[in-house]
């Protein structure tokens, strides 16, 4: 009976407690809950079983945005879980077993490539933080890793390739098929060996281990100054090979086949044999992206190597390793270019030796390469510490003028902090510096000679202001001197905000082959191959863009391509529709300038900016009539100005930071060739004639470009 009582009572008060819940319920008290969609997807109403199967999609995509790792662990799962990631892993002495970069070391530590992962089992352990686990854990680990530098990856930037149509995902586009290349070191004769060994220096057994060939290839120059609309196949000549490989590993399709690392090559360089440090062909003329980069000599370096040699051209890297031992290595170009394609392939090391060009602009490349590479692992390495005014620049020179090599990267260098130094350390650059006055200068320009006197080169770290009425030719002028310094090795970005990139590449193309290439469709396809090795890349944007994104794909282009000059065409377009009123237009413009120049200082790049002017096209232009406020023109080094005479256009320099000079250099424009050109003897005695025009007293009385120069203000 009491037991009976006990039970009433208790149901009694869970009666009672139900009661109140479905009171505060009915009263939407925040007491309660709500159950999660995915609770209730069993209900039969139509309005909760759509929200649970948009919930149910909603974490579908989230889940699939997060990309997780694979959870199988085959061979095939793992390596192409590294490659996709930009591991590079490298065989070792067990079966089965490769090494490559630690989850947990990668960016943080020096020596991060001494992770072992078991093929079989997926396991891992490394040897610098003893850390290990399963493959899971490794692939979680190193993708939160990487996460921070994968949460943008359209950086809105792309190559000539891109535009005119030559990339695609297939692999490299050779022009023959690859065991022929790949057949080349046959073709080398004992007389070509015996022959470079007397001429150059470089032992045979050299040749044989860095796989230099011999093939038949087109001489564009040749081709095209001698044969014209001839044959192509009869301007074939004898060219010496460089091929640039990468490791890769295979794995076996069927039981019978075994999985191995093996020997790619991506990219053949061929060069006259009188010269083999000038390029006459690349094939393919740019490098996939659907494979990995390429080196040339890295097939030569062994799985346990942990310091290797980086030079600028294949002869140097050769003579660095047959005179030290040490493996040696050259980049895709000469044109001081490390881009990011190319950098998961020097990570396994712990040290790099940068031995460029012992000169301004080689020792500045070696600085930029050792920031981007990781300062504590790279030494710098100077061929003539000495200061002899005749003596080796490169590695190769300094084997041919019997110098001890392996002594010069024994006294190898580390960089010192940027804000911390003596004249010790600024004596040896003062010295590169009067010994290569032209470099110190700038780029000089072909095209303009008369350019060159006045602004004596192209300098990074500058802001140079273009500007002129509309329809003087402002784009015509600046593609063509881009172009200009592009050619002569300098990487160039180009954003246009006033006309496509496939117009403006057309133009450049036009401009390369100094012709209307539709007048000779034989000769598009040498002229778009030379196109397409420039060092040439464009901007994604069109016409109104933030400036903070243009930087950041300006940033993104300085270090995966080491560009080092952007132009930017041009800052009105760029800046349109972003200000409410002519205030904000204004000080909006302030601040993209501003923002120009401080990235120009930080980045050690050049970049010119086109702005329209403020007066009547019917006026000559001055400093003053540059858009916007004097802080456009304050903050610029270089301002030039397109004036439109009586009867002919020059450029006037208004300001000249470098030395102060500043003049007028009259041009004839080409239109075939969309080029301008400076004026010749006979043009420039004929001008001298004609002087009482209004248009030519503002101008030299001698024809030439006037110049006068200021005392430079430091």
């Amino acid at each position: 009976m009491f037991t009976t009582l006990i039970r009433a009572r208790s149901s009694l008060i869970v009666l009672r407690q139900q009661s109140i819940l479905t009171t505060r319920h009915l009263h939407r008290s925040p007491i309660i809950k709500k159950p999660h969609t995915a609770t209730i997807e069993i209900l039969p109403t139509s309005h909760s079983t759509t929200s649970t199967t948009v919930g149910h999609e909603s974490r579908q995509v989230q889940q699939q945005q997060k990309q997780q790792p694979p959870a199988r662990r085959s061979k095939k799962d793992i390596i192409e879980f590294l490659y996709k990631n930009q591991q590079h892993p490298v065989p070792t002495g067990t079966p089965n077993t490769i090494l490559t970069n630690c989850p947990h070391c990668i960016r943080i530590r020096k020596a991060s490539f001494a992770a072992t992962i078991d093929l079989s089992t997926g396991a891992y352990k490394c040897r610098t933080c003893h850390s290990k686990g399963s493959w899971n854990q490794f692939t979680k680990t190193l993708s939160k890793k990487l996460q921070v530098d994968q949460v943008d990856t359209n950086y809105q930037v792309y190559n000539s390739s891109d535009i005119l149509g030559g990339n695609n995902d297939t692999g490299p586009r050779f022009s023959r098929p690859l065991e022929e290349i790949e057949s080349y070191p046959s073709h080398v004769s004992s007389e070509l060996k015996q022959t470079w060994l007397e001429q150059y220096k470089i032992d045979p057994a050299v040749l044989e281990l860095y796989q230099v060939g011999v093939a038949n290839y087109t001489n564009p120059t040749a081709y095209l100054e001698e044969q014209g609309e001839g044959s192509i196949e009869s301007s074939t000549t004898e060219c010496i090979t460089f091929p640039q490989t990468t490791l890769t590993y295979t794995v076996g399709e069927k039981e019978e086949q075994e999985d191995e690392f093996k020997i790619e090559t991506v990219r053949v360089k061929a060069c006259s044999p009188d010269q083999p440090n000038d390029t006459l062909v690349l094939d393919p003329p740019t490098a996939s992206e659907s494979v990995s980069a390429g080196l040339f000599g890295y097939h030569t370096i062994p799985s346990d190597a942990e310091a290797v040699i980086l030079t600028r051209r294949e002869m140097d890297a050769m003579a660095a390793y047959q005179a030290t031992g040490i493996p040696s290595i050259s980049l895709p170009t000469a044109n001081y270019q490390l881009q990011e394609s190319v950098l998961p392939l020097v990570e396994r090391f712990s040290k790099v030796y940068l031995w460029l060009d012992d000169d301004v602009d080689g020792q500045m490349a070696a600085e930029r390469f050792a920031h981007k590479l990781g300062e504590p692992r790279c030494l710098l390495v100077n061929t003539n510490a000495e200061g002899d005014a005749d003596g080796p620049r490169t590695a190769h020179q300094a084997l041919m003028q019997d110098k001890n090599l392996l002594q010069m990267l024994q006294t190898a260098r580390r960089l010192k902090h940027d804000e911390i130094m003596d004249f010790h350390d600024l004596r040896e650059e003062v010295f590169r510096e009067v010994m290569n006055p032209e470099q110190t200068a700038g780029v000089q320009s072909k095209d303009l000679p008369q350019l060159n006197a006045i602004l004596k080169g192209h300098r990074p770290g500058e802001l140079t202001i273009l500007t002129g009425p509309t329809g003087s030719g402002k784009t015509t002028i600046i593609s063509q001197l881009s172009l200009d310094y592009c050619t002569s090795g300098v990487p160039t970005l180009w954003g246009s905000f006033e006309i496509p990139n496939k117009r403006l590449a057309k133009k450049m193309l036009y401009q390369l082959s100094g012709k209307d290439l539709s007048k000779s469709p034989r000769e598009f396809d040498i002229w778009a191959d030379k196109f397409e090795q420039l060092p040439l890349y464009f901007l994604k944007f069109f016409s109104s863009t933030a400036i903070r994104d243009v930087l950041k794909a300006c940033s993104h282009a300085v270090y995966a391509y080491d560009v080092r000059h952007i132009i930017l065409d041009n800052l009105q377009f760029m800046l349109s529709q972003q200000g409410r009123s002519s205030l904000d237009r204004w000080e909006l413009q302030d601040d993209a300038v501003a923002e120009l120049r401080k990235f120009a200082t930080e980045q050690d790049v050049h970049i010119t900016l086109v702005v329209h002017p403020r007066k009547d096209a019917n006026d000559l232009l001055d400093i003053n009539s540059v858009f916007g406020s004097a802080k456009v023109t304050q903050e610029a080094d270089n301002v030039v100005i397109i004036q439109k005479g009586e009867t002919r256009r020059y450029l006037d320099i208004k300001k000249n930071r470098y030395d102060g000079t500043l003049g007028s250099v009259p041009y004839e424009f080409e239109a075939d060739a969309l080029k301008i050109r400076g004026l010749t003897e006979e043009e420039q005695q004929k001008f001298s004639q004609e002087k009482n025009t209004s248009f030519y007293t503002k101008f030299s009385p001698t024809g030439s470009s006037s110049m006068t120069r200021y005392p430079r203000k430091y």
